[in-house]
């Protein structure tokens, strides 16, 4: 089923009251510190759906002239309840640009939820705007849904559509979960090996996975990969520096 989700004029937000307050505070802050900080302050604009400032100001890029993949970096699921789930995808035909390499535009996405991996059964779709505020992701709260149930997602930016993604909403309330399989996966320092524990955890097929410690590290990486002492291909060189910024 094609994807036929109706493009809305982005509404008008309310300014963060706390962006001169971070503005101010952010070279003081030691570097780690400052990208929890900011982290936390754009998940709380994310569950608010309120960009950052000047965002909704930022000009639009006709789909269409997305002339590359956007979804290279796939596309998540998660934060699952009886009715409802957080989708995910970001946009980055060049995912190792700083900008993804979209520049400073915004870009209307289409999304569609349905229960099965072929999308003959539609239940939700709808638009979302990728702002460059949020290095072009997009984080939709779908609504709606049954409890204890496997969907089937996908997003379209032009001609290009992203792969399918599985995701599952949360057992009812009073609902027997003796039978639930979780599992816990943290500290994902790239520099100190290989992941091959998440190849496994997919083929297990688990109903809910928690993410605990830190998706990624700020420290440099040689062109080797450090632990990995990978030669083919050499690591780029996007990796090797320290993350001293947010962008970085």
């Amino acid at each position: 089923m094609a994807l036929t989700g109706r493009r809305r004029a982005a509404s008008e937000h309310a300014f963060s009251p706390h962006d001169d307050v971070l503005r101010t505070a952010a070279p003081y802050v030691a570097r780690r510190r400052f990208l929890t900080v900011t982290a936390a302050a754009a998940m709380l604009a994310f569950t608010t759906n309120r960009p950052a400032r000047g965002a909704t100001a930022a000009p639009e890029l006709d789909a269409a002239r997305v002339s590359d993949d956007p979804f290279t970096l796939g596309v998540a699921s998660g934060d699952p309840l009886p009715d409802s789930v957080l989708i995910w995808t970001r946009l980055a035909p060049e995912p190792f640009a700083e900008d993804g390499g979209l520049g400073r535009q915004r870009i209307v996405v289409d999304w569609e939820v349905a229960l099965d991996e072929w999308f003959a059964i539609a239940v939700q779709q709808g638009t979302a705007t990728a702002h460059p505020e949020y290095a072009h992701s997009v984080h939709i709260d779908v609504k709606g849904l049954m409890p204890d149930s496997h969907y089937y997602y996908r997003f379209r930016v032009g001609s290009w559509i992203s792969p399918v993604g599985r995701t599952r909403t949360a057992p009812a309330p009073g609902t027997d979960t003796g039978t639930m399989r979780l599992a816990a996966v943290a500290c994902q320092a790239y520099q100190d090996g290989y992941f091959t524990a998440f190849r496994h955890l997919a083929q297990e097929d688990v109903d809910v996975v928690f993410h605990l410690g830190d998706y990624l590290y700020e420290y440099p990486v040689d062109s080797t990969g450090g632990a990995r002492r990978s030669t083919q291909p050499p690591n780029p060189l996007e990796f090797q520096p320290a993350a001293d910024t947010p962008a970085d």
